[in-house]
This record gives structure tokens, C-alpha cells and sequence, in this order.
């Protein structure tokens, strides 16, 4: 329970507390501000002072403690007078609580300095609403304070912190929060009636300055609309003196449009309903001019003597009001002008994020304006998609304050799909206090014409620059203007030192002067030319040109202008004189080719035919031509085919031509015929150089000619007739031996259409299979049995019977069908094994002759034979390729390949009519030939003591050191036998042992006639 030295010591310590809000009020406001830091510590002292007294007189005392209201003094000055006068206070009172000493020391002085800095730290966050402080927050501000403060005393022994707690527990949480909420708020109301009464002071002051010296206009006024009360700027507003306007009601003065709108306010007002409002209203002045004005009324009441009072303030806006009507006529006449021209506005608010464009803009766009003012996106999606990038990195710019204006030509597709070219402009009009762009303005300008027009100038300059064809411009006297680098280029002179010179210094020696003035009178009368000229280079070289010119305008202000367009064509003409000439002549030879000699024969039977003349056309074929290419090389038969050329022009005329066709064949045209015993001289005597031997290299070579001739008008009319004659005529001649001439008659053209009816019909025989294969079987000597038989194909015509091989194989070589039958007759003759051998479990070796043709055909694959051999279970041993000796030599790497994949796969290899060409014992040694076959022309005429037999003895030694087998061709008679067998030759094959027989024959008399003894000898012996 309190005692009353407690309750003493509370109302001392209260005093104390008071005496602080007395000092506090005793220091103006105008004195701390000017003096602020000594106020602090000064302040900072008294309170320091008074917190000593304070502890001086205490509530409570024991051994070594004392509790007081320091801690409310401490914690309200840091709350009203911050950290500094807060900490020397502390440390004052600490330093007396120091020297008291005792037990609970330490423990007071934490307390003193937590106190302070609880109530500096509440000051930091409520510093600018100290008057807002609620008592019930000051008084719970002080249980906080005096609640932690308590919280403290468990730092002291237990003893003295329970008797303590027992003491002061109950005032320090009951009378300190209240002594701080009555100090706190008495020290509140002393700080912010100070604070008041200044801002009252500044109204007033600045109502007065605002009043006489403003610059709005204030008056009072009554009920009745008087004036009561005006200040000098208004009177100056409405040019009234104060007494003047005082005799008026402001209804008087305003503008009478405006009037009925401000009286139903105003009448509101009087009724109660509102109590201020604002608007624009016109007045007129005492000069009858309108004077602009914005108005803000407030009424004052009086409930008591239902008083009614007017203030108005008067803001003069005449000048603001008819600068935006200026504003608005210009923008008005702006967008009059813009609409009538072809110029597009844009006004964008980048704030609120509108866009305003004009009609102009949306008719580009082919939209209404409405729509682009509603959606801008539609003009955004419309530009090219190769132009938005650009675009938008503009804008962002503008936006990002990067820069104030913008400039950017870019493409967008209208509405109606339409691409035009757009030059968009604009500049920042209004920025905010940070410097970012509020709103830009811009123009949009249609530019499609002009970038079409510069694209045109564009390509024309750079067609001028760039153009391989020189370009200049001159004047009617020849007066060069300009010209481009091609010009510089094919002149050799600059531009520089060409112009202003006259054209004159181009003229070559080469044109005529009368050539030149023929092409000024033409420039004069049709004002263009084209033509080929002679021109001089700088250095005086000659050069053709390709040259044309057109004149340019001609006004009575400006003579006529040039322009001269040309090339250089000298390598031109050079070029079509090479490509005519070996369109013309033989490349090797010089001498004209079938083309022109096509084009002679024509216009000379048109001039013969005119003239009534005569010529003769030779067609001459080099003899064994193709065996010294083949074996000399492609380059001696070149040698061969130059000197003969030069031959064969020594023995003609100058006005006789001499062409060659291809390869080994020439023709000679002799003109201007009076007999025919001038052809035949000149016949014999090409024949008689042909004959002459041929130097080559280190080789000399003999040939002959055979020559075919026809003579016009007698044979044939046309130059297809006159070929066709003379190349019936030469084959007549090579049939007849070679090295002669012959005539053409008409029975060579019966053969020849024999020859071409024979070729159809071998066409069709492959069509419709009217070939059969016979076989004639090949004797082997030693056993006297048939081992073997070759393929001998047969043609068995529909009206002509059986057409020979010698008349149908060299005819299907030259057609190239001999690929089709070879194919078949293989096919056939491998059937024809698998059938015996099926049949009779025979092995009959099937020779099958195979064409040089065949080996060159590069479609014919070997694996296909082969493979029709595998499916037939046909053994490779059972097939023999029949080839001739012409074929080794041939050095075609397709034949060799061939022939060596034929021997790779086991099939066996016959060398047909051995000794009557070009023998190769090499050729026989590389590709294992398995047999050699004796052309029967050494067989026809064998003797005992002939050469003939001599001749085959050798070969037949030969071919066995060799180790290849031997077959004679053409055996006819038992002596022909003998003398071959005693020779030592391996087989036997001609009409003494059966002449070709077809299949069922052959099987009949070879076959089942041999294999029926067989069969019943193995009988027998079983």
C-alpha cells in the first residue's frame, strides 16, 4: 500500500514534470529555429536538471534502489526533442545515479538511456503527427515503457527484484502511464498551438497581400446579387471604379449567355444544396469588350439571423480563352489545308496512349478515319514486315527519350492489298518535369510516285554507269556533252579530257568521208541511226563498233541532243567469223564441210540450171584408211588426212571445190563442164596421187581411192540426188575392187532400193522372229566324233525364202540391230545346250559368233549372258564366243574388258578366219584364246605340195606351242582330211562332215544316232 511519503514524492515528481512544459513555452519558436543547436543542449541541461531533482526526491526507496518519474521525463523528451537534448539529459541524470551507488546502480542507468531512446524511437516514425497523438496512445506508450523498464529488474538478486516489484509495480503501471499522457499531450498542445498561430498569421498574410495586390479578382457579395465588396484587380478586370461596381449586381455584368447557367448554381446554393462551385463565365466590361474569367464561389451562413454571405474569386483567362481560339481557327484552317492536300497528320499521346490522325492518313490506308483513330494497331499491321523492326526501334526511341524527332521511310500494304511507300515524320511537343516525351506530332507523306521516280532515275543512272555499252551525249555539231566509263573504257579517253571535243576524233581511215555525211543527213531527217562503224582508239588503233543513236528533245530554248549508244564487236566479228568458218570448213583439213558443201551444190544448181551448164560431183572414199588408223595411231591418220586434202586440191581447178565430208570421205565439185572426158582425167589423176606413198613419221604408208561420180543435169537435178548418186557410185566402185572410179547408172539406184527395202524388212524379221539358227557340227579328228557345232543364223524371208548371212549381217551391223539378234541367237543356242543337255545328258560345245559391233555397244552387258547361262544350269565350258581378228586390235577399253570378263566367267574363245588379216601373235598371248580357226580360202586349194599346206602346218605349230587348239573351216573333200590330221590339226568343220542343219535335224542325225549305240554299249558292258 502507498504511504503518504509516496504520494509526497508522486506530486513533487509531478511538479518537476510540469515545470519542464513551463521552461518548454518559455523559448519561442523563432529563438530554437534561429539557434537550434544550442537550444538542443541547452534543453538537453534543463531537462538533465530536472530529472536530477527528480531522483533527488524518489517515490521508493531501499538499500540501493529508488524508482521516480525520470523514466516518463526521459522517454517524453526523446519523443518531443529528439536524440540530442534526450542523450545529455541521460547522461546527466546517470552521472548522479552513478554516485548514489549501491546495488541496483547499473541497473538504473540502462533504464535511463532505454527510456530515452523507446520514446526517440517512436519520434522517428511519428515525428511529422505529433499532434496527433491520441491520449490512449500516450498512455500506452507509457505502460510499454514502464512494462520493459520493470522487465529489467530481473538483472537485479532475486530477493531485492521481488521486494521491489512489490514496492513499484503498481504506481509504475497505473500513475507513469497517466503522468505520461497528461505531460505528453500538455506538451502537445504547447508545441501546436505555437504552430497555429503562425499559419494563422501566414493566411491572413497572404489573404491580405492576395486581396489588395493579387492577381484575382475577390469580392463579396449579397444575397441579392450585389457588389458589397471587391478588391482593386477586379475593378481592373472590369474597368468599374469600387463605387461603381458597388451600384451593381454581377448579374448586370455577365455576358448574357452565361447568365442563365450561373443563376440555377446559384440558386442551389441559396437553397442549401451546395455550398460552392466553380465555372467559366463571360463578364462585360465597362468598355463593352468581353473579358474571360474562371469563377470559384463559397457562401457564409449565419443560422442565427439567417445571414447569407458570397465570396468569389475571379481568375482572369481573356487571354488564355482567345489564344485557344486562335489555336483552334488555326487548326481548323491546318486541317482544311491538310485535307485538302496530300499530306497526312498524326497527333500521339504517348501518356493515355491515343492516337489522332487525319483523313488523309486513312485514306492511304483505304480505311475511314474512325477506324484508324479507334484501332492505330490496323496502320502498324499494314507495314511490310521487312520495314517493322525499323519502325517500332524508332518509336521506341522517341518514347525512351533517346531523341525528339523522327524521320523513316518504310512500305506498308493498304486495304486493298495495294504496297505503297511511306515518309513518316515527328517530333516531341510536350515532355513532363523528367524530360519524357509526353506527345509527338508527325506528317505521313505518300511517296510511292517518288520512290518509283528515283527507282526509274536509279536504274537509268546506274544503266548508264554500269553498262558494258559505252554511252555519250552530244550536240548537233558533234559536240561531246558526257559520257560513262564504258565509253572511257572502249575509247581510251576520259571523261574529263573527252568532253567538250568534237566527235571528229574518232574518225578511223577505214570510213569514208562521204559515209560519215550520209550518216549526218540521215541524223537530221529521221533524227536516229544504227549501223556498224570504224572508229580510232587514243592510241590509234582501229576498232568496230555497233553504233546507235537517237535524239534525246529539241526546244527552241535548247538544240537537239544525242545520245550515242555502241559496243565494241571487233572479237564479235572475229568470233562469228571463227564460228562460221568451222561451222564451213573441217577443222583439220581447212577444207569447206558438208554444210557448206550443201549450200555450194544448192546455189550451183540454181546457176547451172540458169546457165545451162554442166558439173560433176565425185564422192571419194580413202582405201584401208581405217587399218592405218588402227594401227599407226589416230595422229599418223591425221598426217594422212591433211596431205591427201592437199592432193586433192593440186589436181582441180581454183573455181572446182574440194569438201570433206567426215572421216575418210571426200567430195570434188567440177563446174563448167563442156565433156566428160575432163572428169575422167581428173578422176585418174587424184586416183594416180592417192596411190602415191605417204610419209609418216618414220613409217611410209600406201592407199587408193575409190571415187563415185554423177553429173547434173544428166543423173539427177537436186543436190540430194546428186549425193545419193555419187555415194551408190563409190560403194560400186570398193565392190568392184577399189581404186577406180565409176559411174553412176541406174542400176546402182535399183540396188540401192533393194538395199533399203532390205533393211525395212530385216526390221520387221526382228519384230515378227522369222531368224532360226542352224548348226554344223565340228568334227574332232582323233575320235571321230561330234564334240562341237557352230550357230549359223538363218533368215527365212516371207516372198524371198533364205536370205543370206552375207547379204543381212553386214546391213544389221551398219543399223546397229546386229545388238538385238547377237542378243537372241545367244539366247537361243544356250536354250538349245540346256535342251540336250537336259535331254540327252549330251555336252555339245555351241560356237556363237559374236559382232565387233557387239563389244563396242557400251548397253550390252556381259552379266546378262551370264546370268541366262546360271538360269538355264547352262556350264560355261558348253558356250565358245566366236570373234575375228580385226577385233584384238581394236583399243577400246570396253572390247578388252569384255573379252577378259568372257574368259573370267570360263567361257571359251575361237578365233574366226585366222591368217587373213592383221595375225598378232601378242594379241593371242593376252586374252588365252582357246582356239584358232583356219579360214577356208587355205583350205579350198590344199595339196600335198602347196603353199597353202605349208601355211597351215605352221599354224597349227604355232597355235600348239601356244597351247591353243586348231580348227580348219571349209573341209570338203577326204584329202583336204588327211592332209590336215597327218598336219596335226584338232577338228574339222566344212560340207564333208554335214552342212548346217537346223535343231531337229542336227539332234536327229548327231545326237539320237550316237546316243542309242551308247546307251546300249554301257548296256552291255553293265
Amino acid at each position: 500500500m502507498l504511504n503518504l511519503n509516496v504520494l509526497f514524492s508522486f506530486f513533487e515528481n509531478a511538479v518537476l514534470l510540469l515545470a519542464l512544459v513551463y521552461l518548454y513555452s518559455l523559448f519561442p519558436a523563432q529563438q530554437r529555429h534561429a539557434h537550434l543547436l544550442l537550444w538542443r543542449v541547452s534543453m538537453g541541461v534543463i531537462i538533465g536538471v530536472i530529472g536530477v531533482i527528480i531522483m533527488m526526491n524518489p517515490l521508493v526507496f531501499q538499500q540501493g534502489l529508488q524508482f521516480d518519474t525520470r523514466s516518463v521525463l526521459l522517454c517524453l523528451s526523446g519523443l518531443f526533442f529528439g536524440f540530442i537534448p534526450t542523450t545529455i539529459a541521460a547522461i546527466c541524470m546517470a552521472l548522479y545515479r552513478y554516485s548514489l551507488g549501491g546495488i541496483g546502480a547499473l541497473v538504473g542507468i540502462a533504464m535511463l538511456f532505454c527510456s530515452g531512446m523507446i520514446g526517440v524511437i517512436w519520434r522517428h516514425y511519428r515525428k511529422n503527427q505529433l499532434d496527433q497523438i491520441s491520449l490512449l496512445a500516450f498512455y500506452v506508450f507509457g505502460i510499454c515503457v514502464h512494462a520493459f523498464l520493470l522487465l529489467s529488474l530481473v538483472f537485479l538478486p532475486r530477493e531485492q527484484a521481488i521486494d521491489a516489484l512489490l514496492s513499484i509495480a503498481l504506481p509504475m503501471l497505473i500513475i507513469f502511464p497517466f503522468l505520461t499522457m497528461v505531460v505528453g499531450h500538455l506538451l502537445t498542445q504547447i508545441v501546436f498551438r505555437e504552430r497555429d498561430a503562425q499559419l494563422k498569421l501566414q493566411e491572413d498574410l497572404l489573404y491580405r497581400n492576395q486581396y489588395d495586390i493579387g492577381n484575382i479578382g475577390i469580392s463579396i457579395t449579397s444575397k441579392a446579387k450585389y457588389w458589397l465588396k471587391v478588391n482593386p484587380y477586379l475593378c481592373q478586370m472590369f474597368g468599374y471604379s469600387e463605387s461603381e461596381l458597388k451600384t451593381l449586381t454581377w448579374a448586370e455584368l455577365t455576358y448574357p449567355d452565361d447568365l442563365n447557367k450561373e443563376l440555377l448554381l446559384f440558386d442551389k446554393m441559396v437553397k442549401g444544396e451546395i455550398d460552392e462551385y466553380e465555372m467559366d463565365k463571360r463578364f462585360v466590361a465597362k468598355d463593352g469588350s468581353i473579358v474571360y474569367t474562371h469563377i470559384t464561389i463559397a457562401c457564409k451562413r449565419n443560422v442565427e439571423d439567417n445571414g447569407f454571405l458570397v465570396i468569389a474569386g475571379f481568375l482572369d483567362i481573356t487571354k488564355q480563352k482567345k489564344a485557344e481560339q486562335a489555336l483552334l481557327q488555326s487548326k481548323e484552317q491546318l486541317d482544311l489545308v491538310l485535307d485538302s492536300s496530300e499530306l497526312g497528320v498524326w497527333d500521339w499521346n504517348i501518356d493515355n496512349q491515343t492516337m489522332k490522325i487525319n483523313r488523309y492518313s486513312a485514306d492511304i490506308l483505304c480505311c475511314s478515319m474512325a477506324t484508324l483513330n479507334q484501332s492505330p494497331k490496323t496502320w502498324l499491321d499494314a507495314i511490310h514486315p521487312g520495314d517493322k523492326f525499323r519502325f517500332l526501334r524508332s518509336i521506341s526511341n522517341i518514347r525512351k527519350g533517346r531523341c525528339i524527332s523522327q524521320r523513316i521511310e518504310y512500305q506498308l500494304t493498304n486495304l486493298f492489298g495495294e504496297t505503297r511507300w511511306i515518309l513518316q515524320t515527328g517530333k516531341v511537343v510536350d515532355i513532363d518535369e523528367k524530360g519524357k516525351p509526353l506527345r509527338v506530332c508527325g506528317t505521313l507523306n505518300d511517296i510511292t510516285d517518288i520512290k518509283q521516280a528515283e527507282e526509274t532515275l536509279s536504274v537509268a543512272a546506274s544503266v548508264y554507269q554500269n553498262s558494258s555499252e559505252a554511252m555519250s551525249v552530244f550536240t548537233s555539231d558533234g559536240t561531246i556533252i558526257d559520257s560513262n566509263p564504258a565509253f572511257s573504257l572502249i575509247t581510251g579517253f576520259n571523261k574529263e579530257e573527252i568532253k567538250g571535243k568534237n566527235l571528229r576524233v574518232f574518225q578511223s581511215e577505214l570510213q569514208s568521208q562521204t559515209f560519215y555525211a550520209q550518216l549526218d543527213k540521215k541524223l537530221k531527217q529521221l533524227g536516229r541511226w544504227q549501223g556498224e562503224v570504224w572508229m580510232r582508239r587514243k592510241n590509234g588503233e582501229n576498232y568496230l563498233i555497233l553504233l546507235t543513236i537517237n535524239s534525246v528533245f529539241q526546244t527552241r530554248a535548247k538544240s537537239a541532243r544525242f545520245v550515242a549508244l555502241f559496243s565494241d564487236i571487233t572479237e564479235k566479228k572475229q568470233t562469228e567469223e571463227l564460228i562460221w568458218r568451222q561451222a564451213n570448213y573441217d577443222a583439220l583439213t581447212g577444207l569447206p564441210n558438208r554444210r557448206m558443201l550443201l549450200e555450194f551444190l544448192s546455189k550451183e544448181v540454181l546457176h547451172s540450171d540458169r546457165q545451162h551448164n554442166h558439173f560433176a560431183l565425185m564422192f571419194l572414199d580413202l582405201d584401208y584408211f581405217k587399218e592405218i588408223n588402227d594401227t599407226l595411231g589416230h595422229d599418223m591418220g591425221d598426217v594422212l588426212l591433211l596431205e591427201t586434202a592437199e592432193r586433192l586440191k593440186a589436181c582441180v581447178r581454183e573455181s572446182d571445190v574440194v569438201a570433206r565430208l567426215g572421216g575418210d570421205e571426200f567430195t570434188i565439185v567440177l563446174t563448167n563442164l563442156d565433156d566428160n572426158h575432163g572428169v575422167e582425167r581428173v578422176a585418174t589423176h587424184i586416183l594416180k596421187r592417192l596411190a602415191e606413198p605417204y610419209t609418216l613419221g618414220e613409217h611410209t604408208a600406201y592407199i587408193s581411192g575409190s571415187i563415185g561420180i554423177t553429173l547434173f543435169p544428166d543423173d539427177a537435178i537436186t543436190t540430194e540426188a546428186l549425193l545419193k548418186n555419187a555415194d551408190q557410185a563409190m560403194y560400186s566402185a570398193k565392190a568392184h575392187g577399189r581404186n577406180r572410179f565409176n559411174y553412176f547408172t541406174p542400176a546402182m539406184q535399183n540396188d540401192a532400193q533393194k538395199r533399203m527395202q532390205l533393211v525395212q524388212d530385216l526390221k520387221n524379221a526382228v519384230l515378227q522372229g522369222q531368224f532360226e539358227l542352224y548348226y554344223q557340227p565340228i568334227i574332232e579328228f582323233s575320235t571321230d566324233r561330234v564334240v562341237k557345232a557352230e550357230a549359223l543364223i538363218r533368215w527365212k524371208h516371207p516372198t524371198m525364202g533364205f536370205v543370206p548371212p552375207a547379204e543381212f549381217i553386214p546391213i544389221a551391223e551398219e543399223t546397229g540391230m546386229i545388238i538385238e539378234i547377237g542378243n537372241w541367237v545367244f539366247a537361243e543356242a544356250v536354250a538349245q545346250s540346256a535342251k540336250w543337255k537336259k535331254q540327252f545328258n549330251m555336252d555339245i560345245q555351241i560356237s556363237i559368233n559374236k559382232s565387233p559391233i557387239q563389244f563396242r555397244d557400251e548397253t550390252t552387258d556381259v552379266n546378262d549372258w551370264l546370268s541366262q547361262m546360271a538360269e538355264l544350269q547352262v556350264d560355261a565350258k558348253n558356250i565358245c564366243i566366236e570373234i575375228t581378228e580385226g577385233l584384238l586390235l581394236e583399243k577400246e577399253q570396253n572390247v578388252e574388258a569384255k573379252l577378259l570378263a568372257y574368259r573370267d566367267a570360263g567361257l571359251e574363245v575361237s578365233l574366226d578366219d585366222f591368217g587373213t588379216g592383221y595375225s598378232s601373235l601378242s594379241y593371242l598371248r593376252k586374252f588365252s584364246i582357246d582356239y584358232l580357226k583356219i579360214d577356208k580360202s587355205f583350205v579350198n586349194n590344199l595339196t600335198p605340195d602347196s603353199n597353202d599346206l605349208s601355211l597351215c602346218e605352221a599354224i597349227i605349230v604355232m597355235a600348239h606351242k601356244l597351247g591353243i587348239k586348231v580348227i580348219a573351216e571349209g573341209i570338203e573333200t577326204e584329202q583336204q582330211r588327211n592332209l590336215l590330221e597327218f598336219a596335226g590339226c584338232d577338228y574339222g568343220q566344212g560340207y564333208l562332215f554335214s552342212p548346217a542343219l537346223c535343231s531337229d535335224e542336227f539332234e536327229q542325225q548327231f545326237i539320237r544316232s550316237v546316243i542309242k549305240p551308247m546307251l546300249l554299249t554301257d548296256l552291255v558292258t553293265h
